[in-house]
């Protein structure tokens, strides 16, 4: 009952789900052609709006579908020497990550106070390209979490199968280490959700450094600033509560060697680097040092971002 349950609950996400992502990606098109042609300006606000709405629609439905994971599917020790459990799964794992990361921009973008209005428009294409990448590369509802789906359809048909104890107890462990360590771990819970609002105030910050070079005007070295500081202490304290965890996880591993982290850590360098060269912005040549130091930073975080998925290491898809 409790697995007829769970893929029910898996195929009502999708139903739902994939025509909610269509409807995304048409507000992301028309939020880019509002921005982007003059007369329609007017509604490029309503769009975003729309657009966030939307997305905040959807991430509910996936918060509803790992209600139904924790609440159906029971993990179950073939020997009775450890006790069951469930899977308390955060809504920012697998194909859910980037969805999430869309989500936040899309909050940042219609929430923030009095903008330039250029900076503002600027920032509704970026969250419409968001949108768009979203539903081509990162599509949360055409399979809901489809290595989590793998991995338990797999223990299941294990521990119903006619193999060994021997096949069944190291099925059950696997299982049972990615509960313990991945899924279930407070780390997961609280790590990647600030990397992920650091990135989306990080996407903020590149486009009041792109337009310092193009404006060369306060209010923009001023957008900058404001969102690196929040990201910086964001993805600070993400990266900080991240050592543990990894400790935790992964001992006796060369963990240190993972190519993520060191890209984290560069990124973090350059956004400590962007700071100090803000502090003496007013000297000569400072303005367009930290400018520029403001966007290699950025493509930090999106070499970051990308390494999950072509470098192999241990947070890696690649792998």
């Amino acid at each position: 009952m409790g697995y007829s349950e769970y893929l029910l609950a898996r195929d009502f996400t999708s139903g739902v789900g994939q025509p909610l992502l269509f409807l995304i990606l048409a507000l992301s098109l028309g939020l880019a052609v509002t921005a982007v042609v003059s007369r329609l300006r007017n509604y490029s606000k309503a769009v975003a709006q729309t657009l966030t709405i939307t997305l905040g629609a959807g991430w509910l439905i996936l918060v509803w579908f790992h209600y139904k994971i924790a609440t159906t599917l029971v993990l179950t020790d073939p020997t009775g020497q450890l006790p069951s459990g469930s899977f308390k799964i955060p809504v920012w794992v697998e194909n859910e990550k980037f969805y999430f990361w869309t989500l936040i921009l899309g909050v940042l973008t219609i929430v923030g106070r009095s903008r330039p209005q250029i900076y503002q428009l600027a920032l509704n294409v970026t969250l419409a390209g968001f949108g768009v990448l979203t539903f081509f590369t990162s599509n949360p509802f055409a399979q809901p979490l489809p290595q989590f789906h793998a991995d338990f359809s797999n223990y299941l048909r294990v521990m119903t199968g006619v193999q060994g104890a021997m096949v069944k107890m190291q099925t059950f462990h696997g299982l049972h280490g990615k509960m313990v360590g991945y899924y279930n771990s407070v780390y997961m819970w609280i790590h990647p959700p600030l990397l992920f609002i650091a990135y989306s105030t990080f996407v903020l910050a590149f486009l009041g450094c792109v337009f310092m070079l193009v404006k060369k005007t306060q209010d923009y070295d001023v957008l900058a600033h404001t969102y690196t500081k929040l990201g910086f202490i964001l993805l600070t304290v993400g990266l900080l509560i991240g050592y543990p965890w990894a400790v935790d996880a992964w001992k006796g591993q060369p963990w240190w060697y993972d190519p993520k982290i060191n890209i984290t850590l560069m990124m973090w360098v350059l956004y400590s680097a962007y700071l100090h060269s803000r502090l003496y912005i007013h000297r000569k040549g400072m303005w367009t040092t930290t400018a520029v130091l403001g966007q290699f930073a950025f493509l930090g975080v999106v070499i970051t971002y990308l390494t999950t998925y072509v470098v192999p290491g241990i947070h890696s898809v690649a792998s």
